[in-house]
């Protein structure tokens, strides 16, 4: 696929609205939108975004939990030629302004009953223009497009950054493996301010397929009525639980799990409900994605899809392929991702039984809920409560969300339950609710008493012990 337009030759909507102009391309609720109206409507979006100032190369912040609001916010930015950047709206206001402060948005758009208010940055609104205006933007693939916040290992965020072709590639090479047809539908499932939620909205560009958006309250309705979905395993876990007594076929035909441990029963119940499941092991600058097979016991993520290399180096895992992020954005500028071609990616692998396994990661982070916490992050803010000397944040197993973060903790006072409560709501007020520790614990005087660095391998295992 050579070229600077391997993919479409013009914008994905505008291709299926000539294609298939009749073709039901998008449906919230009972409302159901052909390809022929996306394309109108994204146009008129984004004359309305240039109405209000919006520029190529500048970048628009959205906070706001998934909405058909926001879905035609990103398309519009991205037809003027703008950048995307989704933020968490569970963050608290002090975090959300220090990733502003980061970013340095050129323009925002939250809900207008949203809690907070930022007089720093120009508010857009949703709203087609007053007279129709052509936007003179052309199809550019390789434009910037979106941006992702990440954390690394020392838990400052990173803005990642993709172009459309990353993206498509990043599509082109998942379905060349899980079967979606173009009349098959799938359900944005996951936060757009995440990269999984993204590659769902670019899998549905790249097939011409139907999207599935749905108001929180009506999401198990939605599931229930889609043929692909992208969960963690609680969510998959209570769609079969709601089954009825008569196991009735579910229109549910694939699902991309991740975010949490698998249990092969879940998997093999889904099978026997006609439910054919995937998991893989993917990351932001890699368009989400790098490796997938379909579930079974082996604890392994599979091998590389199409358009991904993947190799070993001293037990960490590289990668590299068209998927690969164009930078990292910071100071209004991208930067590359390295110094070589290939990402180094701080997780450690091996190669067991002809498929990759996930040892661990070089850094602390784990998974809770589909969430990536860091540790680190969460200490530096218990750390500024004035009865907190030391903290720890270490991962525990749990069934429902995979991990759940304990908080182990030196303490000016005793650490009884009045203190613990003082913590929780000091917590609660500073970090957003899969990051709150779930349990305080006093740190043992064997390993606090020593004058050494503590060790997060002896608390690991201390925990383990008292579990």
């Amino acid at each position: 696929m050579a070229g600077v337009t391997p993919y479409f030759a013009t914008w994905p909507w505008q291709h299926w609205a000539t294609e298939r102009p009749s073709a039901a391309a998008l449906r919230f609720g009972e409302q159901t939108f052909s390809w022929a109206e996306v394309s109108a409507r994204v146009d008129e979006y984004a004359q309305g975004l240039a109405e209000q100032g919006v520029k190529r190369d500048q970048l628009v912040g959205v906070i706001a939990p998934n909405s058909l609001q926001v879905l035609w916010l990103i398309l519009a930015t991205i037809r003027v030629g703008a950048r995307y950047v989704g933020l968490n709206p569970k963050n608290t206001q002090a975090e959300l302004e220090q990733q502003l402060n980061q970013l340095q948005c050129d323009f925002l758009w939250y809900p207008p009953k949203a809690s907070y208010i930022f007089d720093d940055y120009p508010r857009l609104m949703l709203l087609p223009p007053p007279s129709p205006r052509l936007v003179p933007v052309t199809w550019q693939p390789t434009r910037a497009a979106t941006l992702t916040l990440t954390s690394g290992s020392t838990g400052t965020p990173k803005a990642v950054v993709h172009s459309a072709q990353t993206q498509l590639a990043s599509a082109e090479g998942l379905l060349a493996w899980m079967d979606f047809g173009e009349l098959d539908s799938w359900l944005l499932s996951l936060p757009l301010f995440h990269i999984s939620g993204l590659a769902i909205v670019w899998r549905w560009l790249y097939r011409g397929a139907q999207l599935v958006v749905a108001e929180p309250t009506q999401f198990d309705k939605a599931l229930s009525e889609v043929t692909h979905a992208s969960l963690v395993p609680t969510q998959l876990h209570r769609l079969l639980a709601s089954r009825p007594a008569n196991k009735q076929p579910v229109v549910l035909k694939e699902v991309l799990l991740g975010g949490a441990v698998i249990p092969v029963s879940l998997t093999e119940q889904a099978e026997e409900a006609g439910i054919h499941c995937w998991c893989g092991y993917g990351m932001t600058e890699m368009g989400s994605t790098v490796t997938a097979k379909r579930a079974n016991a082996s604890a392994g993520v599979g091998n590389p899809l199409p358009n991904r290399e993947l190799m070993l180096h001293d037990g960490e895992i590289l990668v590299r392929g068209k998927t690969l992020c164009i930078g990292y954005y910071r100071n209004k500028t991208i930067f590359p991702v390295g110094e070589d071609e290939w990402f180094a990616t701080k997780d450690l692998g091996c190669w067991h039984d002809e498929e990759l396994h996930i040892l661990g990661r070089a850094d602390n982070m784990f998974i809770s809920g589909g969430e990536n916490i860091q540790p680190e992050a969460i200490e530096k803010v218990l750390l500024g409560h004035p009865e907190v000397k030391q903290a720890f944040i270490l991962p525990i197993e749990d069934a429902e969300y995979g991990q759940r973060p304990v908080a182990i903790v030196e303490t000016c006072q005793r650490l009884d339950e009045l203190l613990k409560e003082q913590l929780s709501g000091y917590m609660q007020s500073k970090v957003n609710g899969l990051c709150r520790p779930v349990d305080y614990l006093a740190l043992p005087e064997s390993l606090g008493s020593t004058g050494i660095k503590i060790s997060r391998k002896q608390l690991a295992e201390w925990l383990a012990e008292i579990s």
